[in-house]
């Protein structure tokens, strides 16, 4: 037996599912692959999914071509041409794709799209995030909001807040009753 052909927790054999052009809403084997289908949980060791969609991934290794997935949770996940809302992985690769929030140790990052990237090692070619945190960054990233800027964009949304929950208090405080 292969790394993907490992047995399916409980099995004492492997289990490989293919879906095509199919609506699911939990899959589960060492195996998944899917194609032009939708699922809403999909957990595996081995997970790809092509031209399709699923809310969440719980996978080993999660492979996501010109796909839509709300949340992926993988050990390594490599993106190519799809939509991710949220992944936390130990190592994700990003090739021409957009992905909203990222907590990861190792990125790879190549014309993709990211909002918030947290990892500890990111390697970008073309690459545009909002925020991004780590230790170790290489490559051409462009970055709207260095670690400076989100101080002083926390500390003014603080002072907004402040601010106006003085003047709340003020213009809208009950008179005392003797």
């Amino acid at each position: 037996m292969s790394d993907t052909d490992a047995p399916l927790v409980g099995t004492d054999e492997a289990v490989t599912l293919t879906l095509e052009g199919q609506a699911r809403g939990a899959v589960q084997a060492n195996v998944v692959r899917m194609t032009q289908s939708t699922a809403e949980h999909v957990e595996g060791e081995v997970v790809r999914l092509e031209q399709s969609a699923a809310r969440v991934i719980h996978a080993g290794s999660a492979d996501v071509r010109q796909s839509g997935v709300l949340t992926v949770d993988a050990d390594s996940a490599t993106v190519r041409g799809s939509g991710i809302l949220a992944a936390r992985t130990g190592t994700l690769s990003v090739q021409q794709s957009g992905v909203g929030f990222v907590t990861t140790q190792d990125a790879h990052l190549e014309g993709a799209q990211v909002g918030v990237l947290v990892g500890q090692r990111v390697d970008a070619k073309n690459a545009r995030t909002v925020v991004l945190i780590g230790q170790h960054i290489e490559g051409n990233v462009e970055t709207m909001l260095d670690p400076r800027g989100a101080l002083l964009l926390g500390i003014g949304f603080a002072s907004v807040v402040g601010l106006v929950s003085i003047l709340g208090g003020l213009l809208f405080r009950r008179p005392r009753r003797r």
